[in-house]
């Protein structure tokens, strides 16, 4: 569970251009550039695995191999540059990026529309060699989150998990320095760039975070949500195909989830835009109170559920309270925008 720090920090940012859906081009620009911390892509529709623990292991994402269409692609970099984008822009969602060797040159191109900001990327690692890191380096990432997938079935021992991880390190051709060893074997490599590895499988996920993802699996279900969501107002979560979608734990290509998604960024809908059309959605998760569709039972990013946490909640959230905007103008450094990761 988060700290009540959290709380206090996200219900205090709260503005009520977030719950305004007919905002003007210039005043969602403005919020957009306040409030926006990460932006979660995906460009490709391909994912080389079906792990236990993700629902790719039942919703097709390796028959086909589509690519993000160009009116789409072409909004989010104007959307960057139009911005002038300073968070962090990460590929990840339920995609492998790296299948996409077009993805040097996606970096390129955020690296040009927004110089400021952090581009990362997760991966499986199966598709990296020396020669790859080095090119996604060169191309201007920033991190590279890689996750090491072990069969369910393996060995939970550091000696298997150290044998799986040295087999990668030497088809890169880097060496590592280990950070953690239990729950899970967490490593990184020394390079230019960051690089984070991590050796996991459904035990050690669900040692460290599991997620129903929306509801759609039958694990990390902790009961009924009441505590609030506040990664709509500060993140932009877009599918391969343009789909907008309120968070990270949501995916277009669910049917449970089709009422989730609230337009496609593309000719008509920009990357500003997109942000824009979650309004409903941060109105309704800023507050403690049973939660509706995906978010009913989902535990991520959650906060616990007491009578203090919920007391400064609502406090925080409310634009009418008293002494409110004191509060802000006195936490003003604090409550600035953070980059993830």
């Amino acid at each position: 569970m988060r700290s009540i720090a959290g709380v206090i920090r996200n219900g205090l940012r709260i503005e009520p251009a977030h719950r305004n859906p007919s905002l003007s081009h210039g005043e969602a620009v403005g919020l957009f550039a306040r409030f926006v911390e990460q932006i979660e892509v995906e460009t490709t529709s391909f994912c080389n695995r079906t792990c236990s623990f993700c629902p790719n292991s039942f919703i097709d994402r390796r028959s086909e191999r589509l690519a993000m269409p160009e009116p789409t692609w072409s909004a989010i970099v104007a959307g960057l540059r139009e911005v002038r984008y300073r968070g962090t822009f990460v590929w990840s969602r339920y995609s492998e990026p790296l299948s996409e060797r077009r993805i040097l040159d996606r970096v390129r191109e955020v690296r040009a529309a927004a110089p400021a900001c952090r581009i990362a990327l997760n991966t499986n690692g199966d598709y990296l060699d020396a020669e790859y890191l080095a090119e996604l380096r060169d191309a201007g990432l920033d991190r590279v989150m890689i996750d090491l997938y072990v069969p369910d079935d393996a060995p939970a021992s550091v000696e298997f998990a150290r044998t799986h991880h040295d087999r990668f390190l030497k088809r890169v051709g880097r060496t590592a320095v280990i950070e953690m060893e239990t729950p899970e074997l967490v490593g990184r490599i020394e390079d230019e760039m960051e690089i984070v590895t991590r050796v996991r499988n459904a035990a050690t996920i669900e040692q460290v975070h599991v997620s129903d993802r929306g509801g759609l699996l039958q694990i990390g279900n902790t009961g009924a949500r009441s505590s609030p969501c506040f990664l709509p107002f500060k993140q932009l979560v877009v599918d391969w195909d343009g789909s907008i979608v309120p968070c990270c734990q949501i995916r277009s290509d669910a049917g449970a989830h089709a009422n989730a998604v609230v337009g496609r960024i593309g000719e008509d809908v920009g990357l500003v835009e997109a942000y824009v059309l979650l309004a409903g959605w941060r109105g309704a998760l800023s507050a403690y109170g049973p939660k509706a569709g995906p978010c009913a039972s989902c535990n991520y990013a959650a906060y616990s559920d007491d009578g203090l946490t919920r007391g400064v909640a609502a406090l925080a959230a409310s634009l009418e309270a008293p002494g409110r905007r004191a509060v802000q103008s006195l936490l003003r450094p604090w409550l600035g925008s953070r980059r993830t990761w």
